[in-house]
Protein backbone atom coordinates (compact mmCIF):
# COMPACT_ATOMS: atom_id res chain seq x y z
CA UNK A 1 0.00 0.00 0.00
CA UNK A 2 0.97 3.60 -0.45
CA UNK A 3 1.04 6.17 2.81
CA UNK A 4 -2.55 7.50 0.77
CA UNK A 5 -3.88 3.97 0.72
CA UNK A 6 -2.30 3.64 4.50
CA UNK A 7 -4.01 6.67 5.79
CA UNK A 8 -7.51 5.73 4.68
CA UNK A 9 -7.49 2.47 5.66
CA UNK A 10 -6.34 3.51 9.56
CA UNK A 11 -8.97 6.32 9.33
CA UNK A 12 -11.63 3.09 8.41
CA UNK A 13 -9.91 1.52 11.71
CA UNK A 14 -10.19 4.55 13.85
CA UNK A 15 -13.56 5.24 13.01
CA UNK A 16 -15.06 1.31 13.23
CA UNK A 17 -13.44 2.01 16.57
CA UNK A 18 -15.47 5.20 17.76
CA UNK A 19 -13.26 8.23 16.92
CA UNK A 20 -14.54 11.13 15.27
CA UNK A 21 -14.23 12.60 11.35
CA UNK A 22 -12.79 15.49 13.04
CA UNK A 23 -10.12 13.43 15.49
CA UNK A 24 -9.15 11.50 12.37
CA UNK A 25 -9.04 13.90 10.14
CA UNK A 26 -6.10 16.23 12.61
CA UNK A 27 -4.44 13.04 13.23
CA UNK A 28 -4.20 12.55 9.39
CA UNK A 29 -3.43 15.88 8.97
CA UNK A 30 -0.48 15.49 11.54
CA UNK A 31 0.98 12.42 10.23
CA UNK A 32 1.26 13.75 6.14
CA UNK A 33 2.94 16.92 7.65
CA UNK A 34 5.55 14.88 9.22
CA UNK A 35 6.14 12.77 5.97
CA UNK A 36 6.46 16.26 3.73
CA UNK A 37 9.23 17.75 6.59
CA UNK A 38 11.26 14.18 6.57
CA UNK A 39 10.86 13.19 2.72
CA UNK A 40 10.26 9.57 3.91
CA UNK A 41 7.67 7.35 3.48
CA UNK A 42 5.10 5.69 6.13
CA UNK A 43 6.81 2.50 5.52
CA UNK A 44 10.75 4.30 5.41
CA UNK A 45 10.57 6.83 7.60
CA UNK A 46 13.31 5.77 11.12
CA UNK A 47 13.12 6.44 14.89
CA UNK A 48 15.83 9.25 14.50
CA UNK A 49 13.51 11.13 11.57
CA UNK A 50 10.78 11.32 14.39
CA UNK A 51 12.88 12.70 16.62
CA UNK A 52 14.29 15.19 14.49
CA UNK A 53 10.68 15.78 13.79
CA UNK A 54 9.45 16.26 17.05
CA UNK A 55 12.56 18.14 18.06
CA UNK A 56 12.62 21.27 15.40
CA UNK A 57 12.33 24.57 16.60
CA UNK A 58 9.36 26.87 17.20
CA UNK A 59 6.66 24.28 18.43
CA UNK A 60 4.85 24.28 22.07
CA UNK A 61 5.85 21.15 24.20
CA UNK A 62 1.79 20.39 24.39
CA UNK A 63 1.89 20.07 20.52
CA UNK A 64 4.97 17.95 20.34
CA UNK A 65 2.98 15.98 22.72
CA UNK A 66 0.27 15.37 20.80
CA UNK A 67 2.63 14.55 17.97
CA UNK A 68 3.97 11.89 19.82
CA UNK A 69 1.00 10.30 21.17
CA UNK A 70 -0.27 10.45 17.08
CA UNK A 71 3.31 8.75 15.92
CA UNK A 72 3.32 6.17 18.87
CA UNK A 73 -0.14 5.10 18.00
CA UNK A 74 -0.30 5.48 14.19
CA UNK A 75 2.80 2.93 13.88
CA UNK A 76 1.81 0.34 16.85
CA UNK A 77 -1.20 0.09 14.41
CA UNK A 78 0.84 -0.40 11.63
CA UNK A 79 3.02 -2.94 12.81
CA UNK A 80 -0.12 -4.42 14.78
CA UNK A 81 -1.43 -5.01 11.14
CA UNK A 82 1.61 -6.42 10.10
CA UNK A 83 2.52 -3.47 7.29
CA UNK A 84 5.88 -2.94 9.92
CA UNK A 85 7.96 -5.16 11.41
CA UNK A 86 8.88 -2.47 13.89
CA UNK A 87 7.34 0.76 15.57
CA UNK A 88 9.50 3.68 14.96
CA UNK A 89 7.79 5.52 17.56
CA UNK A 90 8.62 3.16 19.93
CA UNK A 91 10.83 4.90 22.94
CA UNK A 92 10.50 8.62 21.76
CA UNK A 93 12.05 11.13 24.40
CA UNK A 94 9.45 12.33 27.03
CA UNK A 95 7.94 15.47 26.64
CA UNK A 96 7.88 17.78 29.34
CA UNK A 97 5.10 19.99 29.22
CA UNK A 98 4.94 22.86 31.94
CA UNK A 99 1.71 22.77 33.84
CA UNK A 100 0.50 26.13 33.58
CA UNK A 101 -2.15 27.54 35.55
CA UNK A 102 -5.52 28.60 34.56
CA UNK A 103 -5.93 31.78 33.33
CA UNK A 104 -9.59 32.33 32.91
CA UNK A 105 -11.52 35.75 31.46
CA UNK A 106 -13.31 37.90 34.02
CA UNK A 107 -17.01 38.65 34.42
CA UNK A 108 -15.99 42.29 33.49
CA UNK A 109 -14.03 41.16 30.12
CA UNK A 110 -17.50 39.37 29.37
CA UNK A 111 -19.70 42.23 30.01
CA UNK A 112 -17.23 44.45 28.35
CA UNK A 113 -17.13 41.96 25.09
CA UNK A 114 -20.47 41.54 25.21
CA UNK A 115 -21.50 45.35 24.91
CA UNK A 116 -18.61 46.08 22.53
CA UNK A 117 -20.90 46.14 19.60
CA UNK A 118 -20.00 42.63 18.32
CA UNK A 119 -22.88 40.96 16.18
CA UNK A 120 -25.84 39.26 17.36
CA UNK A 121 -24.66 35.83 16.68
CA UNK A 122 -21.58 36.57 17.72
CA UNK A 123 -23.06 37.53 21.59
CA UNK A 124 -24.43 34.26 21.11
CA UNK A 125 -21.43 32.65 20.93
CA UNK A 126 -20.53 33.93 23.74
CA UNK A 127 -23.18 33.27 25.90
CA UNK A 128 -22.90 29.54 24.87
CA UNK A 129 -19.35 29.44 25.83
CA UNK A 130 -20.13 31.64 29.24
CA UNK A 131 -22.97 30.02 30.72
CA UNK A 132 -23.40 26.11 28.63
CA UNK A 133 -19.32 25.59 28.99
CA UNK A 134 -19.99 25.04 25.52
CA UNK A 135 -16.64 24.81 23.05
CA UNK A 136 -16.49 25.77 19.94
CA UNK A 137 -17.54 22.84 17.86
CA UNK A 138 -20.25 22.34 20.20
CA UNK A 139 -21.63 26.26 18.98
CA UNK A 140 -21.18 25.60 15.99
CA UNK A 141 -23.27 22.56 15.50
CA UNK A 142 -26.30 23.70 17.48
CA UNK A 143 -29.84 22.77 15.44
CA UNK A 144 -33.33 24.35 16.41
CA UNK A 145 -34.41 21.05 16.30
CA UNK A 146 -31.98 18.25 17.09
CA UNK A 147 -30.25 19.90 19.87
CA UNK A 148 -32.49 22.24 21.67
CA UNK A 149 -35.41 20.89 23.47
CA UNK A 150 -37.80 24.01 23.22
CA UNK A 151 -39.88 22.40 26.10
CA UNK A 152 -37.64 21.32 28.41
CA UNK A 153 -35.38 23.97 27.46
CA UNK A 154 -31.93 21.52 27.55
CA UNK A 155 -29.58 21.80 25.06
CA UNK A 156 -27.59 18.70 23.39
CA UNK A 157 -23.94 19.17 22.97
CA UNK A 158 -23.43 17.66 19.22
CA UNK A 159 -20.50 17.41 17.79
CA UNK A 160 -19.25 16.95 21.20
CA UNK A 161 -15.47 16.57 21.83
CA UNK A 162 -14.72 12.31 21.48
CA UNK A 163 -18.47 11.94 20.33
CA UNK A 164 -20.09 12.99 23.74
CA UNK A 165 -23.23 14.26 23.01
CA UNK A 166 -25.61 15.41 26.10
CA UNK A 167 -28.30 16.92 27.55
CA UNK A 168 -27.83 19.50 29.47
CA UNK A 169 -30.03 22.64 30.95
CA UNK A 170 -30.39 25.61 29.49
CA UNK A 171 -29.34 29.01 31.37
CA UNK A 172 -31.57 31.55 31.69
CA UNK A 173 -29.28 33.87 30.38
CA UNK A 174 -29.30 31.85 26.95
CA UNK A 175 -33.04 30.68 27.17
CA UNK A 176 -33.97 34.66 27.15
CA UNK A 177 -31.75 35.16 23.89
CA UNK A 178 -32.61 31.64 21.90
CA UNK A 179 -35.84 32.34 22.41
CA UNK A 180 -35.83 34.80 19.37
CA UNK A 181 -33.65 32.07 17.35
CA UNK A 182 -36.23 29.61 17.29
CA UNK A 183 -35.72 27.84 14.02
CA UNK A 184 -36.01 24.26 12.70
CA UNK A 185 -32.17 24.09 11.13
CA UNK A 186 -28.86 25.21 12.03
CA UNK A 187 -28.79 28.19 14.17
CA UNK A 188 -25.63 29.11 12.61
CA UNK A 189 -25.92 28.38 8.88
CA UNK A 190 -22.74 28.21 6.39
CA UNK A 191 -22.57 31.31 4.59
CA UNK A 192 -21.53 29.52 1.40
CA UNK A 193 -24.06 26.52 2.11
CA UNK A 194 -27.36 26.42 4.36
CA UNK A 195 -27.14 23.28 4.37
CA UNK A 196 -24.19 22.96 6.23
CA UNK A 197 -23.10 24.71 9.98
CA UNK A 198 -20.27 26.86 10.19
CA UNK A 199 -16.72 25.82 11.32
CA UNK A 200 -15.58 25.34 14.67
CA UNK A 201 -12.79 27.30 13.36
CA UNK A 202 -14.91 30.05 12.33
CA UNK A 203 -16.40 30.53 15.50
CA UNK A 204 -12.63 30.72 17.63
CA UNK A 205 -11.57 33.11 14.66
CA UNK A 206 -14.53 35.18 15.05
CA UNK A 207 -14.03 35.31 18.77
CA UNK A 208 -10.90 35.64 18.83
CA UNK A 209 -10.95 38.46 16.91
CA UNK A 210 -13.56 40.20 18.94
CA UNK A 211 -11.66 40.13 21.94
CA UNK A 212 -8.32 41.34 20.57
CA UNK A 213 -10.59 44.06 18.96
CA UNK A 214 -12.02 44.89 22.64
CA UNK A 215 -8.61 44.84 24.27
CA UNK A 216 -8.91 41.09 25.88
CA UNK A 217 -5.62 39.36 25.91
CA UNK A 218 -7.72 35.87 26.31
CA UNK A 219 -8.70 33.09 24.18
CA UNK A 220 -12.25 32.44 23.69
CA UNK A 221 -11.77 29.05 25.19
CA UNK A 222 -11.19 30.71 28.10
CA UNK A 223 -14.55 31.15 28.66
CA UNK A 224 -14.72 27.75 29.70
CA UNK A 225 -12.64 28.53 32.30
CA UNK A 226 -14.73 31.26 33.73
CA UNK A 227 -17.94 28.86 34.01
CA UNK A 228 -15.52 26.21 35.62
CA UNK A 229 -13.89 29.07 38.00
CA UNK A 230 -17.24 30.88 38.48
CA UNK A 231 -19.29 27.44 39.89
CA UNK A 232 -15.85 26.10 41.96
CA UNK A 233 -15.89 29.70 43.80
CA UNK A 234 -19.88 29.57 44.30
CA UNK A 235 -19.04 26.61 46.30
CA UNK A 236 -20.26 23.54 43.42
CA UNK A 237 -18.93 20.20 43.62
CA UNK A 238 -15.96 19.47 41.68
CA UNK A 239 -18.45 16.14 40.58
CA UNK A 240 -21.20 18.45 39.29
CA UNK A 241 -18.73 21.19 37.64
CA UNK A 242 -17.28 18.38 35.64
CA UNK A 243 -20.54 16.88 34.69
CA UNK A 244 -21.52 20.48 33.17
CA UNK A 245 -18.53 20.19 31.23
CA UNK A 246 -19.13 17.04 30.18
CA UNK A 247 -15.93 15.86 31.34
CA UNK A 248 -14.96 12.08 31.19
CA UNK A 249 -13.19 12.71 34.87
CA UNK A 250 -13.12 14.98 37.65
CA UNK A 251 -9.35 15.42 37.15
CA UNK A 252 -9.91 17.66 33.76
CA UNK A 253 -11.29 20.26 35.66
CA UNK A 254 -7.39 21.04 37.20
CA UNK A 255 -7.16 22.36 33.61
CA UNK A 256 -9.55 24.90 34.05
CA UNK A 257 -10.42 26.35 37.30
CA UNK A 258 -8.52 28.67 39.00
CA UNK A 259 -8.45 28.84 42.96
CA UNK A 260 -8.99 32.68 43.42
CA UNK A 261 -7.09 34.90 45.84
CA UNK A 262 -9.59 35.14 47.98
CA UNK A 263 -10.80 31.57 48.32
CA UNK A 264 -7.34 30.92 49.47
CA UNK A 265 -7.05 33.98 51.92
CA UNK A 266 -10.60 32.12 53.46
CA UNK A 267 -9.13 29.02 53.77
CA UNK A 268 -6.00 30.30 55.24
CA UNK A 269 -7.90 32.20 57.99
CA UNK A 270 -9.82 29.27 59.00
CA UNK A 271 -6.53 27.49 59.88
CA UNK A 272 -6.10 26.88 63.94
CA UNK A 273 -4.48 30.22 65.33
CA UNK A 274 -1.36 29.08 67.18
CA UNK A 275 0.71 31.11 69.35
CA UNK A 276 4.13 32.44 68.32
CA UNK A 277 6.87 32.96 71.38
CA UNK A 278 8.88 35.90 71.77
CA UNK A 279 12.68 35.99 71.13
CA UNK A 280 12.49 35.26 75.04
CA UNK A 281 10.80 32.52 74.28
CA UNK A 282 7.87 33.51 76.30
CA UNK A 283 4.49 32.66 74.49
CA UNK A 284 2.53 35.70 73.18
CA UNK A 285 -0.88 36.05 71.65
Amino acid sequence: MDDDALLDYWGSYLAASGSTNKSIRERRIALAAMLRRTERTLLTVTRHDLIRDLGRPGIKASTRSSYKSTYHGFFAWMQEEQFRADNPAVRLPKVRVPKVEPDPVTTDDIEYLLASGIYRRTRMWVLLYAYQGFRAQEIAAVHGTRSVDWDRRRLLSLDGKNGKEVWRPLHPVVWDQLETWRTSGWLFPSPRDHEKHVTANNVSRVLSAAMKRAGIDHRPHQMRAWFATEMIDAGTPTIVVSAAMRHGDTQSIERYVRVKDESIERAMLALPRITVPDRSGRRVA
